[in-house]
C-alpha cells in the first residue's frame, strides 16, 4: 500500500496540501503547552499514512479549494481514537512504540485523547466551518457507538457478520465518510472504503502483519474481539469458537488460516472496495480514488 500512496502523492497539489495539514497539526497540538501537548506530539510523530486528509483533498469538487483545517481536524479525531482505543484495549504498543497510556499513565492518555478531540473541533470553528463541525460531530458519535458495540460483542462467537459489519461502518467507516464529506465529495465512497479498510486490518491481525496495523499480531483474538476472519473460522472450527469466548489461544491463528477464513474475508473486503469504486460516478479525481480503493485491499507493500 505504501508504494501506491507514494505514487498518489504525485497528484497535482496533494503533496503541498498534506505538508500544510502537517504544519497545522503541529501548531494545533502545540497550542496549549503541557503534558497532553507533549503526548499528542508523540502521537503525531508515531507514523500513519494520513489517509483521511488525503481523502479530504481528493474529494474536493472542481473549483473548490481543499480545506487544510478539515484535513487536520479529521486526522486529529483519528489520532484521539487511537490513544483512547489503546487505553481501552490495554494495548501497550502502537507502531513499535509504547502506547501513550503505557508510557505516561491512563489518566494522561485519557486527557490527551480528549485534548486531540477538542483541537479537532477548534480548527474547524476557527475556519468558520459550521457544517464541518456537524459532520465531524456525527462521525464522532458513530465512533462512540461503534466502540460500545464492540464492548457488547466481546467474547461472543455468536456475533453475526452483519453485526460485525455494522461495527466496522461505525468505528472506521464513519470517519472515512466524514473525511470525504468535509472535502465536498461522496460519503458513500468513504463509508464503503472504511469498511473494506477495517476488514483488511482484521485479516492482517490474524496473519501476523503488524507493519500495516500498528498493533501486535493476534491482538483481536487475545481481546476476544470477534472480527470477520475469526467469525468465519469459528463457523467451522470449535477451537476457534472457544478461543473467541475466552478459551485457550495457543495455535488458534494457525487453525484460522487453515479454514480458509482469511481468503473468504478478503473476498468481502474486495467487494466493499468494488462498491466504493462504483459509487464514485464522474468525480474529477476518480482515477486516484479508485487506486486508493484498490490499495486498501492490497497492503503488501
Amino acid at each position: 500500500m505504501s508504494t501506491t500512496l507514494e505514487a498518489m502523492r504525485a497528484a497535482p497539489g496533494l503533496s503541498d496540501y498534506l505538508a500544510d495539514v502537517e504544519e497545522l497539526l503541529d501548531r494545533s497540538v502545540a497550542g496549549h503547552p503541557g503534558l497532553v501537548a507533549e503526548i499528542g506530539a508523540e502521537a503525531l510523530t508515531a507514523g500513519g499514512k494520513r489517509l483521511r486528509p488525503m481523502l479530504t483533498f481528493l474529494s474536493a469538487p472542481p473549483g473548490r479549494e481543499s480545506s487544510v483545517a478539515a484535513g487536520a481536524a479529521v486526522e486529529l479525531v483519528h489520532m484521539a481514537t487511537l490513544v483512547h482505543d489503546d487505553l481501552i484495549d490495554g494495548a501497550s504498543v502502537r507502531r513499535g512504540k509504547a502506547a501513550a497510556w503505557s508510557a505516561f499513565g491512563a489518566d494522561a492518555a485519557r486527557a490527551t485523547g480528549d485534548y486531540l478531540f477538542a483541537r479537532a473541533f477548534s480548527e474547524l470553528t476557527a475556519d468558520g466551518d459550521l457544517d464541518g463541525v456537524a459532520t465531524l460531530a456525527e462521525a464522532s458519535l458513530g465512533l462512540a457507538r461503534g466502540e460500545a458495540m464492540q464492548r457488547r460483542q466481546q467474547h461472543d462467537p455468536d456475533t453475526t457478520v452483519d453485526g460485525y459489519l455494522e461495527r466496522c461502518a461505525l468505528k472506521t467507516g464513519k470517519l472515512f465518510e466524514a473525511a470525504c464529506l468535509l472535502g465536498g465529495g461522496s460519503g458513500d465512497y468513504g463509508r464503503l472504503l472504511g469498511i473494506s479498510f477495517q476488514i483488511v486490518d482484521d485479516i492482517l491481525d490474524c496473519a501476523g502483519d503488524s507493519v500495516e496495523t500498528g498493533k501486535i499480531p493476534g491482538t483481536d483474538l487475545r481481546d476476544g474481539t470477534p472480527t470477520l476472519p475469526l467469525l468465519l473460522a469459528a463457523q467451522e472450527d470449535e477451537f476457534v469458537r472457544a478461543a473467541i469466548a475466552g478459551g485457550p489461544l495457543e495455535g488458534v491463528l494457525v487453525r484460522v488460516a487453515a479454514t480458509g477464513a482469511l481468503e473468504r474475508a478478503n473476498e468481502v473486503a474486495l467487494d466493499y472496495a468494488r462498491r466504493a469504486r462504483e459509487s464514485l460516478g464522474g468525480v474529477p479525481r476518480r482515477a486516484e480514488l479508485e487506486a486508493l480503493a484498490l490499495a486498501v485491499v492490497d497492503r503488501s507493500g
